[in-house]
């Protein structure tokens, strides 16, 4: 009896320790996926923009995809863009203006996804007049100034709501004012006639007294997008795509609960505190590329402009994941 209960005894013990050594194993397989967290970093300016990835971040959306997004803050596009051509981020929301006079530079990167501008309405771009000007429709900006910001997607707006409206860009004397707070200030102090603003900055030249004379609510003139340089889009396509799969269910949360968020687009976009409150949040659309159309007109402005030196087109330029 004794020696039947020490081999039944032997036995359990090595069964106990061959559970042992499983149960080891399985640990050992699972503790490098919770470790190996893709990273991201994604340049950001103050913008609306940016709120679903803001969301993300805040709902956790991203860890649960097992990334790690880091969203790099800038106050100006210059520094923005210097970082991105230094290769310091992975991606950036900027314009496809800017998108393309990068990709023309030897940046080699794509644009993957718009961020507001799927539908007219979303993303405003305005030319309004200054509080108590007699410019009434853009007939009457004929020989008046109006405030842009040259080779950039205020002039690419501006010259495509006046060539709508039947006009000539060169009847109207434009007039660069890169900085969109001096652009403000001199239409206020009536140095300058007319200005064209993103919103929320026509919003608050609205609640100042300026009159919107154009706008591009019923035609796509203006599109910001989420670009990645293409080490990223090879090396790290997975998590390119983790990405998307988080910002669209912040895509979600802020179209269906846009009350809910307006607290933190106050914390992170820049909106004139008086207009603040009653600012409304954009909707936002899903992921998606933007249409070859709204990027071929891009391109013809911009060689018309004279401002690429190589023959780009939209596959150059766009990558769906």
């Amino acid at each position: 009896m004794k020696v039947k209960f020490g081999k039944k005894l032997l036995m359990a013990l090595v069964l106990l320790l061959a559970m042992s050594l499983l149960a080891g194993c399985t640990q050992e397989k699972k503790t490098p996926q919770r470790e190996a967290q893709e990273q991201l970093k994604i340049g950001v300016l103050p913008i609306e923009d940016i709120m679903p990835m803001v969301v993300a971040e805040k709902n956790g959306y991203f860890a649960e995809e097992n990334l790690q997004v880091e969203l790099v803050r800038f106050q100006s596009a210059v520094e923005q863009g210097n970082a991105m051509q230094s290769g310091s981020l992975n991606g950036m929301v900027t314009d496809m203006i800017v998108a393309t006079l990068m990709k023309d530079a030897g940046l080699d990167l794509k644009m993957t996804s718009i961020t507001l501008g799927a539908t007219p309405q979303e993303g405003r771009f305005a030319i309004v007049a200054a509080p108590g000007s007699d410019i009434k429709t853009l007939q009457d900006l004929k020989g008046k100034s109006l405030g842009i910001s040259n080779n950039s997607i205020i002039e690419y707006v501006s010259d495509g709501l006046l060539k709508d409206a039947g006009i000539d860009p060169s009847e109207v004397k434009k007039t660069s004012v890169p900085k969109i707070p001096i652009r403000m200030e001199m239409l206020f102090s009536k140095q300058i006639d007319a200005i064209t603003v993103p919103d929320p900055m026509v919003t608050f030249a609205e609640f100042k007294g300026a009159k919107v004379i154009a706008q591009d609510t019923s035609r796509n003139l203006s599109q910001a997008v989420i670009l990645f340089d293409q080490k990223t889009l090879a090396e790290k396509k997975d998590a390119v795509a983790s990405f998307y799969l988080a910002y669209a269910k912040a895509v979600e949360d802020l179209n269906n609960n846009p009350e809910q968020y307006k607290q933190l687009m106050v914390e992170n976009v820049n909106i004139p505190e008086p207009i603040a409150k009653d600012y409304s949040l954009q909707h936002y659309p899903q992921p998606q590329v933007p249409t070859e159309e709204d990027v071929n007109n891009i391109l013809q402005w911009m060689k018309e402009k004279n401002l690429l030196k190589h023959d780009l087109k939209y596959t150059d330029l766009v990558q769906k994941i």
